[in-house]
């Protein structure tokens, strides 16, 4: 094989893998410049605890376009408080769930919060107690409406 034959060779062995790699720094140029990761927050209702210290804000989180995604949130905040992107992405939304059905929230009392909510394709009953601050929060995830699971209130 002469020199001028290699040289073809190596041209048509390695040219297609020269593009592919321009091609895929083109593409991730392209990702990163229109990479959209806003959240698009929407307030359903606003509960206030009993001696009006605090609110447990119910809300729905959208993120990314069509092929996004989306979850039901509750936001524990001072009552003086108001909601935005920063709330979402702190610790003061207490529970965040996707592929939720619906989502309850009720004050027990002024310290203790109690959120139900349904999601989809499970079958079983979950029961959680976290503290957030000075705040109890219950979670029942059930499997449907019709589940009143019992609640322990410390």
């Amino acid at each position: 094989m002469s020199k001028r034959d290699l040289k073809i060779l190596f041209f048509v062995i390695t040219a297609p893998f020269a593009a592919l790699g321009v091609f895929t720094v083109i593409i991730t140029g392209y990702v990163v410049c229109t990479y959209d990761d806003s959240i698009t927050i929407k307030p359903e209702v606003e509960i206030l605890s009993p001696d009006g210290v605090h609110k447990a804000v119910v809300f729905t989180a959208a993120w990314g376009g069509g092929a996004g995604g989306k979850s039901h949130s509750v936001a524990v905040l001072n009552s003086s408080d108001s909601l935005d992107e920063s709330v979402y992405r702190s610790d003061r939304t207490v529970i965040a769930v996707r592929c939720c059905d619906s989502i309850d929230v009720n004050w027990l009392n002024d310290s203790m919060l109690h959120v139900r909510y349904i999601k989809e394709d499970e079958y079983a009953v979950y029961r959680v107690t976290k503290k957030w601050n000075e705040i109890s929060i219950d979670y029942d995830e059930i499997e449907t409406t019709a589940a009143t699971p019992t609640l322990h209130v410390p």
